[in-house]
């Protein structure tokens, strides 16, 4: 199911630029006296060297140097080694306006030609390029260790690993009051060690210690009526695992003597809305001047997800190209956006904002503004973004116009 929604943008000012054209190496010498402009920030921080694409992003720190933006490229190699192409040379201009992100379209082990490097440390490094001076002396750079084909971002930390939780009573009943009821909690992996809380509603009925992954309490104190009760495991290690917390089991305790009548009762419950809303259909971007920027805030979109099935959605969004007097026009990618996302009310699932799309490299293919994934999409949640249009040079002075178009699917 698809809902979409149109906003219009507008920045006063700017659009054209002046193509250079750089030819680059395969394989480049690092710089004599290269020093690092600031740092990039890889997605993933981890993988392999066979991996294709190495990276879904980098992400450099700061802008390139004044002069040196019409050209960046992404390379790697050993640390002051040759460095080799992940990708082609970006010539979308502009480096040296805002932080950037470049993408990899091959693997390590491509890129230096095969076989796979040798255990060591190497580097990610972003080199900024002038169509008249060619590369600046310094980069962007991150370390990373190569050990057995898998590299890894130098003081990394592998994220806590997640965990589930399965409750079983037994008996399962209906047991008389005061009987004994054997509670078992089954944690996988079962290499998380920890303990285990054994609830009764909010209640706590008493701890477990983990051991091959299962924890056992007895109790006999279960009151009259259906007990729901629930198994909570609380890692020894959080750095190493996260906690979990089983699904309800009743158990249902009858008083010795006791006359009971049951009733089944049904109820047929129909899927709710999926929708998308947004609070305006214009966007004012402001402060635009030839060669600067103009910025504004995306209105936020409303996601209502009650169709019962947590099966996930996406929303995305893409602009055309700005147009202004007598048809100028400033490309869709030169609008970028970084995302914002929250959850509405704390019965919703998780949303996720999209990744940040830099000026340059924006919004002229569908970028994802938001998502929740399946399992956890059901609830209400809202999304933005805060948006900048970078303004070329060459743009003529005037009002622009740009249609961006929300899909949620």
């Amino acid at each position: 199911m698809k809902a979409t929604k149109s906003l219009l943008g507008r920045a006063a000012a700017l659009a054209g630029t002046v193509a250079l054209s750089v030819v680059g190496l395969v394989g480049v010498a690092a710089p004599a006296q290269a020093a690092a402009l600031g740092s990039l920030t890889l997605n993933p921080t981890s993988g392999n060297v066979a991996d294709n694409p190495a990276l879904v992003s980098a992400t450099t720190s700061a802008a390139c140097p004044a002069g040196f933006g019409d050209q960046a490229v992404l390379r790697f190699g050993p640390v002051g080694g040759q460095v080799a192409n992940l990708n082609k040379i970006a010539s979308v201009g502009n480096y040296d306006q805002a932080p950037f992100t470049l993408d990899a379209n091959r693997s390590i082990a491509t890129a230096l030609g095969n076989p796979a490097p040798a255990n060591g440390d190497y580097l990610f490094v972003v080199e900024c390029i002038s169509g008249v001076n060619g590369p600046h002396a310094d980069r962007f750079e991150t370390a990373v260790t190569v050990t057995g084909g898998n590299w890894r971002v130098k003081g990394a930390v592998d994220p806590a690993a997640p965990t589930t939780t399965a409750l079983a009573a037994n008996p399962a009943g209906p047991v008389e009051l005061g009987s004994n009821v054997t509670l078992t909690a089954t944690v996988a992996p079962a290499a998380a060690a920890g303990s285990v809380d054994f609830r009764r509603g909010a209640a706590s009925l008493g701890t477990a210690t983990v051991s091959n992954g299962t924890a056992s309490l007895t109790t006999n104190t279960l009151a009259a009526g259906t007990n729901s009760l629930t198994a909570v495991f609380t890692p020894a290690d959080p750095a190493a695992y996260l906690g979990s917390t089983s699904s309800a089991v009743s158990v249902q305790v009858i008083v010795p003597g006791s006359l009971r009548a049951e009733q089944e009762i049904t109820a047929d419950i129909a899927p709710g809305a999926f929708s998308l809303a947004v609070a305006g259909n214009t966007v004012a971007l402001t402060g635009g001047v030839v060669g600067g920027s103009a910025t504004g805030d995306l209105n936020k979109a409303t996601v209502t997800d009650l169709r019962g099935t947590n099966a996930g959605w996406n929303l995305t969004g893409q602009v055309e190209d700005f147009v202004g007097p007598a048809n100028a026009k400033i490309g869709a990618n030169q609008l970028g956006w970084v995302p914002n996302a929250s959850e509405v009310n704390e019965n919703s699932g998780t949303v996720v904002p999209g990744a940040a799309a830099s000026p340059g490299t924006g919004l002229g293919d569908a970028r994802a503004l938001c998502s929740a994934a399946q399992g956890s999409s059901a609830g209400v949640f809202e999304c933005g973004a805060d948006l900048t249009l970078d303004i070329p040079d060459t743009a003529a002075p005037g009002s622009y116009t740009a249609t961006l178009t929300l899909t949620l699917v």
